[in-house]
């Protein structure tokens, strides 16, 4: 009798503390890894922070100087790839060295958004012609001079922005940076920073020359973000038909576009195009490609003169190969108004 009185009431204590400490749903998990950028020419490098998660810790991206030499928004090097919960908050105080000054950024995350295009597969063409489901894997969290923060997330032929964030000019007190190591406390030695922006493999010296003289283009990287309605249109001679296309924007995105979808019909919100590659096949079967490389200030003051009255005004980027399939021109128009744009870059395989 007595054992089933204590069993009864071990089995009520048990409801009691269950009911007073219910469990928290569990977060949905996701397999992915952390990674900084920034400009070409304007390197960083994280002091301390991370991607924070309030239930479960944080990723650092104390991940060693960043240089940028890959583009704005490109991936670089990452030390936690594995399953775990989203972050809902970015938290870094980092070095800009071109700028000589330290930054921080203490944000919310939309982790809503990120949750959702996470769970959201989208389809890859593989060289067979077959298509495979993939997901976004990468967090990429971009610095640029003046305290702008950008996050993205990345997968296979994909990446797609999910905030903005502003940082604030920090000064570290003197206190802290004598208890860091010695290595840590390299960061703030003006003469290192001074020659982590001569070093050629952190700034290249085209690059140390082109900015030689030059003001740091603060706002650059806000006008890179903005979007204009408007759509590629592919013409390709002698019954030609168009095959898939990657095209890499000016703010970090990139989107691949299959064979399947083209000719694209609807105008698109979409930042300025940097980059596209692009297939074709001509008549009689032969496969061609080009890989293009946008001149910046020719395909921006092209899209300045069109949008620069109204920004929901509708345009064309025309794509035109040429005859023997050798040369490719492009053209910003709206049926009326046309303005060539140069390019930096084209080949054509």
């Amino acid at each position: 009798m007595n054992y089933k009185i204590n069993l009864l009431f071990w089995l009520l204590s048990i409801l009691t503390l269950s009911c007073q400490n219910p469990q928290k749903p569990m977060e949905p998990r996701f397999d992915w890894q952390e990674t900084l950028s920034c400009p070409p020419g304007y390197p960083i490098e994280v002091y301390k922070g991370g991607l924070y998660n309030k239930n479960e810790g944080y990723t650092s991206l104390y991940l060693g100087p960043h240089t940028g030499k890959r583009g704005w928004g490109a991936t670089g090097r990452s030390m936690s790839s594995g399953v775990k919960a989203l972050p809902d908050s970015l938290a870094v105080t980092w070095v800009s060295y071109a700028e000589d000054c330290f930054y921080k950024v203490n944000a919310k995350l939309d982790k809503e958004k990120m949750t959702q295009l996470f769970r959201t597969s989208y389809q890859l063409k593989n060289i067979d012609d077959t298509f495979s489901d993939e997901y976004y894997n990468t967090i990429v969290v971009g610095m640029a001079p003046g305290g702008v923060v950008v996050v993205w997330l990345a997968g296979i032929g994909r990446q797609t922005e999910v905030g903005r964030y502003q940082g604030e000019k920090t000064v570290i007190p003197q206190a802290e940076i004598d208890h860091l190591d010695e290595h840590d406390q390299l960061i703030f030695d003006p003469k290192f920073r001074k020659e982590t922006m001569e070093s050629e493999p952190i700034v290249p010296k085209e690059v140390q020359e082109a900015h030689k003289g030059k003001p740091i283009p603060y706002g650059l990287w806000d006008t890179y973000r903005i979007r204009y309605n408007w759509v590629p249109v592919f013409e390709i001679p002698n019954e030609g038909k168009m095959g898939d296309i990657i095209i890499n924007y000016f703010n970090g995105e990139i989107e691949d576009i299959k064979r399947e979808e083209i000719p694209l019909m609807n105008f698109e919100k979409k930042t300025i195009p940097r980059r596209i590659s692009m297939e074709w096949k001509s008549k009689e079967g032969k496969l061609y490609a080009g890989e293009i490389f946008f001149n910046e200030a020719s395909i921006f003051q092209a899209f300045k003169e069109f949008y620069e009255k109204n920004l929901l005004t509708h345009a064309q980027l025309k794509i035109r190969v040429n005859m023997p399939n050798t040369y490719i021109t492009f053209m910003l128009t709206d049926g009326e108004k046309e303005i060539p744009v140069k390019t930096d870059k084209l080949k054509v395989y």
